[in-house]
């Protein structure tokens, strides 16, 4: 299953090291929504808004999905996850792909929108 990255799960960022058993299909892909900082060091994504966000693909193996879910706060508890997984299409080279992502459950962490759906170094 591939799964689509837009912060500290892609290249550089402090949870990078989760992905060492993923594949790398893609550096560079774009899903459409809004990007936030959260101010806790980590960005969240929403569907809500029509923002180019720009992540990174990988294809995930089954081993490794419960650990994303605990990073993310993803553990099927319906009142206190942070995060939810969806699958939504995401923009390869052209061609659109159907890739899972962790976007905001709990939109009080969406503090401040970064317009231009990068979140880098900066953000850190």
């Amino acid at each position: 299953m591939l799964l689509f990255v837009y912060g500290t799960l892609k290249t550089g960022g402090k949870y990078h090291f989760y992905m060492e058993e993923a594949s790398l299909k893609a550096e560079r892909a774009v899903a459409t929504g809004s990007l936030y900082d959260t101010g806790l060091g980590y960005p969240a994504m929403s569907l809500e808004g029509t923002d180019k966000i720009h992540g990174e693909v990988y294809e995930i193996p089954e081993v490794l999905w419960p650990a994303l879910d605990f990073l993310e706060d993803c553990t099927g508890d319906e009142i206190n996850d942070l995060y939810e997984k969806t699958v939504i299409p995401v923009e390869v080279h052209g061609e659109t792909l159907e890739a899972v992502v962790y976007l905001a459950k709990d939109k009080s962490i969406l503090k401040e929108k970064i317009p231009s759906g990068v979140w880098d170094i900066i953000h850190v």
